[in-house]
């Protein structure tokens, strides 16, 4: 891989940063955000969704007592810590008083300069470099980057971070098949840790990449597939899987024990446990009347609506949740699917339940983002495409948020949140694939066939 030269490379970071930090600051989306200038007591008055107010108090608990204490562990049963911790830092390092989600902007704003700079590293080889350094900028060109990454009332979700390591990892891991490197792999199994550690659903997708890679592992030993993938690329890339779901994995155990010491399970989090699986056997009146009624229009409550005899039944949730999919998985899937499209075209306004109608440009943009996803997938599929040495990779990672988020919302309920980061994730995959496509056949050199060294280079 041919990389950017140092300077023109922190010079185009320090451009990402700065155009970035003008939209985290000054561009306002949607109305009635929080003010970029609240401290960490005021984010928690201000908040109009729950899950920032819960962050924000274990946050005060371990800046306060050095670790959660027992009247908020259960905020670590539902999330990961990592969110969490960080505003424990910022608070325990700058005070109570700090303007804690102007430094949280801050830094998002820092490691998304990251993502566009090793994007437009990427590209750099395939098209020319002014398009190069141009076309990473297209993922804050739509309004839910920009709502959901950098502005206040996204930036207090704490997702904008899990977002920003997971895609950093997946380009630092094509990095490490173009360059041979161990150390871009490595670095690229620590991001999609750290995704994890801030968001749970990032580990599910890291147990989607490891279900996919032992799958790729076993696919590649048929002949015909063997002989169609360029052989020195088919190292590359296996090699690059084996050590990023190793250091990933390795990354995560901490947690992991964590949990087994205190809860007796490895789990990552019991939000299954917890909330889903409870709440699919409630009425829609009952979860209606305590303030559940976004869990409802999501189609959260499955197995009573699908099995009336199933309501109530909290103490055996689980089980009835996993019999009511088995034996009814046609209505299960058409109730879900009565609703996707109203969350997909939903306007930015909606967070949880959508509360506000969708405006034209809501449609149009949701529609352009459905067709780039259809756009990359059938890209991914051509012969120009597959013929690169990144390949593999792509088809890897995109297979496991595809089949992760087809499992996340088969057993939760639909939140319009839910699916900002697919439609962002999209946004990404499209920019690289079109950059692939487009790029000249003259132009695949040892680039595109991942020469091979017989070893990883550091």
């Amino acid at each position: 891989m041919k990389p950017l030269k140092l300077d023109s490379g922190w010079v185009a970071g320090s451009l990402y940063f700065l155009i970035l930090l003008a939209i985290a600051l000054w561009v306002r989306d949607i109305p009635y955000q929080q003010e970029a200038s609240n401290t960490i007591q005021q984010l928690i008055k201000s908040s109009t969704m729950g899950d920032p107010g819960s962050f924000a108090t274990a946050a005060i608990d371990i800046a306060g007592n050095g670790w959660i204490s027992s009247a908020n562990a259960w905020i670590f049963n539902l999330w990961p810590p990592g969110f969490v911790l960080l505003e424990a830092f910022i608070i325990k390092t700058l005070g109570p008083d700090t303007p804690i989600i102007l430094v949280l902007q801050i830094l998002a704003a820092l490691l998304f300069a990251l993502v566009l700079t090793l994007l437009a590293d990427f590209l750099s080889t395939y098209v020319p470099r002014k398009i190069a350094l141009a076309l990473p900028l297209l993922i804050f060109a739509f309004p839910v980057s920009r709502v959901f990454l950098l502005e206040p009332t996204g930036i207090t979700l704490g997702e904008s971070f899990a977002i920003g390591f997971f895609l950093v990892g997946v380009l630092l891991a094509l990095r490490a098949i173009a360059q041979n490197s161990l150390r871009s792999a490595v670095y690229a199994g620590l991001c999609l840790a750290l995704s994890a550690y801030f968001r749970s659903q990032f580990e599910i997708i890291l147990l989607a990449l490891t279900g996919w890679g032992i799958l790729l592992l076993l696919a590649i030993q048929l002949p015909r597939l063997r002989k169609s993938i360029e052989p020195q690329s088919l190292k590359a890339g296996v090699r690059t899987i084996a050590v990023v779901l190793l250091v990933a994995h390795a990354a995560t155990l901490p947690w992991r024990v964590y949990h087994w010491i205190n809860q007796g399970s490895p789990t990552w989090v019991y939000t299954s446990s917890a909330v889903i699986f409870p709440n699919s056997v409630q009425t829609s009146e009952y979860l209606e009347s305590v303030h559940g009624g976004f869990v409802v229009a999501g189609g959260g409550n499955l197995v009573c609506r699908i099995d009336p005899t199933t309501c109530g039944d909290t103490a055996n949730a689980k089980n009835l949740f996993i019999k009511t999919f088995v034996e009814h998985p046609i209505k299960w899937y058409s109730l879900k699917s009565a609703v996707i499209g109203k969350y997909w075209f939903s306007s930015l306004q909606n967070w949880s339940a959508i509360g506000t109608n969708s405006t034209f440009m809501d449609l149009a943009t949701n529609g352009l983002l459905l067709i780039a996803l259809l756009v990359t997938v059938s890209l991914l599929l051509t012969r120009k495409v597959r013929s690169h040495g990144s390949w593999m990779l792509l088809i890897w990672v995109n297979a496991s948020m595809i089949s992760a988020y087809l499992l996340i919302f088969t057993l939760a309920h639909f939140e319009v949140r839910y699916f900002y980061f697919p439609k962002i994730a999209t946004i990404v995959m499209t920019i690289i694939s079109v950059g692939l496509y487009c790029r000249p056949l003259k132009a695949q050199t040892q680039r595109d066939n991942c020469q091979d060294v017989g070893s990883y280079s550091i």
